[in-house]
């Protein structure tokens, strides 16, 4: 029996954040891991023999930019960089292309030569409106969460009632309709809204999805992420050595069995190999289904947050080849450091939404493609390249099958949309490998395969989403099924943490609660916004952003402010 204050349940990037918090604090705490590395969703781990990448999430943008100064996780090794000028690189099928670049000038004037000044104006007025959604949300994100109601009312006192409208409770076709009229810019627009989602672009809730990116960042400034040297596991190698350094003692190969109850009160909890661990708190990085009808004894078992939405998977389908695929488009060099996403088109998202409710497989799913061996030696080996893609849109249950019985179709699904557009690829391929969203569940602990803990639609944010504290006294909640939600953030296990601190009256990094007012930049943003309404205002907005000589003012444009 090893007696601890505190035990966190799951070394996911949220368990390893709250951990470091905690662990700062002067707790003593103890993490418990199911699997054999830390990092959960988040890990670099050896995904066909000889080539190790990041298996699951692998783009760094919403990291919150707190919790990596607060833990100084660049002081335990973690190295962010940027993955060059090009961050992502949308080819349709017929062949046609758009890349979105690291700089706003270069972007606009992108999609000005290629579709015209009034889609360049979309851009910049999609940015600028993002930008707003993101000034008001990204306050909420390190707090207690609020209400929908309160949320409309933060947009209704900016004069921002549209935009809640638009981003918060619609659908994310509505939104790319209004900003552009060229199929291969609302399909690129579209896809990040239909990540890990139950539907189509036309269904309800679609809109927060795409929205949920507004907050993210990388250095600071909005619209842009980057990588990290060595794959996402990189972030829960930093996490856990922060933690380790104060004090906090990461255990592998620990399966937690049972969360042990007495008299109302968490006492601590048992592995599956009948290990004890005693904790006048427990704090879980699972998801809250699990934690709370899997872990608890029955008489506690039925003390849920509700019925939470799990629909909305992905899966993940690995290629080691010895070249790179050579994609069928007019541009002079490829761009394979890119996020590349292979057509997408929303009549091909409404149809694989379809296929998702009748629980099959797409027909000619839109697919994205990144190649981390490109920007980091350290994950190739050699000439061999690991090639990741990602298929949206999958039902949990295939009708009349089982996803290990229908794991060769999809990878020869994958295989032969990636052949559509890179003709004589699939000669290269040495090997093939796959995550279906059956693996997503049971390997990583992510209910219904969905990589949120839970649907990310308007019934199950902020206020909706379940509490980090929970009936059973002592026992807390941290994972992505808690505010804000998925995505590598940190922010779940930030707030699960001073959730724990608060209780035990124990001082946070900072005041607990929502930032109110804001910034000069924020308001700045908001009056800039407003001007790009009108059509004259659009036009001039977009001329001086797509100036090189007022680039620096530009960058200091999108400059965020951490709390």
């Amino acid at each position: 029996m090893t007696n601890n204050d505190v035990l966190v349940i799951g070394a996911g990037h949220n368990g390893l954040a709250a951990a470091g918090y905690l662990a700062r604090a002067g707790l003593g705490v103890t993490v418990l891991e199911a699997r054999g590395l830390v990092g959960g969703a988040s890990a670099t781990e050896e995904i066909l023999p000889a080539l190790r990448g990041s298996s699951c999430a692998f783009t760094v943008g919403l990291l919150r930019p707190e919790v990596i100064n607060d833990l100084e996780l660049k002081k335990y090794g973690l190295e962010l960089y940027h993955g060059g000028d090009a961050m992502t690189w949308t080819i349709e099928d017929g062949g046609r292309d758009y890349v979105m670049w690291s700089e706003v000038d270069e972007t606009l004037r992108e999609t000005r030569e290629r579709f015209g000044a009034a889609e360049a104006e979309g851009f910049m007025s999609l940015g600028m409106d993002m930008q707003v959604v993101g000034d008001l949300l990204t306050p909420l994100l390190l707090a207690p969460p609020i209400t929908m109601d309160e949320l409309a009312d933060r947009f209704d006192r900016v004069g921002a009632g549209a935009l809640f409208d638009r981003f918060v409770t619609g659908n994310v076709r509505d939104v790319v309709e209004h900003y552009f009229t060229d199929p291969l810019l609302r399909g690129h627009f579209a896809y990040p809204g239909l990540v890990s989602f139950f539907g189509g672009p036309s269904t309800p809730g679609s809109a927060y999805v795409f929205a949920h990116h507004s907050v993210g960042e990388f250095e600071g400034h909005f619209g842009q992420w980057g990588w990290a040297r060595g794959g996402m596991g990189a972030i829960a190698d930093a996490l856990a050595a922060s933690a380790q350094a104060h004090g906090a003692t990461v255990l592998t190969d620990q399966r937690v069995a049972r969360i042990m109850v007495d008299d109302g009160r968490v006492t601590g909890v048992v592995t599956a190999e009948g290990r004890e661990f005693t904790a006048r708190v427990v704090i879980s990085n699972l998801d809250p289904t699990t934690t709370m009808t899997a872990l608890l004894p029955d008489e506690h078992a039925e003390q849920t947050f509700g019925e939470i939405d799990h629909r909305g998977s992905m899966a993940r389908v690995y290629f080691a080849a010895d070249a790179l695929p050579q994609y069928r488009t007019d541009r002079e060099h490829a761009l394979h450091s890119a996020h590349t996403f292979l057509g997408p088109d929303l009549e091909v998202l409404e149809a694989a939404g379809h296929a998702q409710a009748e629980g099959r497989l797409p027909d000619a799913p839109p697919i994205e493609v990144v190649i981390e061996g490109v920007r980091d030696p350290q994950l190739r080996d050699g000439k061999r390249y690991l090639i990741t893609t990602g298929v949206q849109q999958l039902p949990i249950e295939l009708a009349g099958r089982s996803w290990d019985d229908a794991r060769g179709e999809l990878e020869r699904l994958a295989l032969r949309r990636l052949e559509d557009f890179a003709p004589g690829f699939s000669d290269h391929v040495l090997d093939v490998g796959s995550l279906t969203p059956q693996d997503l569940a049971r390997e990583y602990g992510l209910p219904g395969g969905n990589i949120y803990h839970g649907a990310m639609t308007p019934d199950q944010i902020l206020a909706g989403r379940s509490r980090y504290r929970t009936p059973v006294e002592g026992l807390y909640l941290c994972g992505s099924g808690t505010h804000p939600g998925g995505g590598v953030m940190g922010a779940p296990g930030y707030n699960g943490a001073m959730a724990v601190l608060t209780d035990l009256e124990l001082p946070t990094p900072r005041p607990w609660a929502v930032r109110s007012g804001a910034s000069l930049a924020e308001r700045s943003r908001m009056y800039l916004a407003a001007a790009t309404q009108g059509a004259a205002g659009r036009r001039l907005m977009t001329r001086l952003a797509s100036s090189r000589t007022l680039r620096p003012a530009v960058r200091t444009f999108t400059k965020r402010k951490s709390q």
